[in-house]
């Protein structure tokens, strides 16, 4: 189970640059062929000014650009063997596009443990990650719901 006494810490910074070939290849991977997502001009045919974000791209900059995240669940406490992804959800603050430098720092916000049937528990954390862009403005508020399933069920 998670150490409790970590809700409220963050974690060190880490950085994540945008790029246009990464939100195309995911945008492949989940199977959306939109050309907003596959080249800049059709993009900005559209009306964009280069290849958009789309909405469910944060969900990946954990991945690229927080190689740490790992270790860091680690020191809460938890078995990152056992984890569930639970609901992630976003607010978006300003436009972020292909060259941005992103900034997040992700927080332990909340944590509970809860009785499952059969007497086993689960832990249900929640992680947020303040986003900035390299002129330091906030640009995107991530939560993210983990569920961290019991040792031995």
């Amino acid at each position: 189970m998670f150490d409790k006494s970590k809700i409220g810490q963050s974690f060190p910074p880490f950085t994540i640059e945008v790029e246009r070939g990464k939100i195309r290849e995911l945008a492949l991977a989940i199977g959306d062929d939109n050309p907003i997502y596959q080249s800049r001009e059709a993009a900005q045919a559209a009306g964009y000014a280069d290849v958009p974000l789309f909405p469910t791209a944060p969900t990946m900059f954990t991945f690229w650009g927080n190689t740490k995240m790992g270790g860091q669940l680690v020191s809460l406490g938890i078995n990152v063997m056992r984890i569930l992804h639970g609901e992630e959800e976003y607010e978006y603050l300003a436009p972020i596009n292909p060259g941005d430098t992103l900034t997040g720092v992700m927080t332990l916000v909340d944590g509970k443990t809860r009785q499952g049937q059969g007497g086993s528990s689960m832990d249900i954390l929640t992680i947020e990650i303040r986003y900035t862009n390299q002129n330091g403005q906030p640009v995107l508020n991530a939560r993210e719901m983990i569920v961290v399933r019991e040792e031995g069920v």
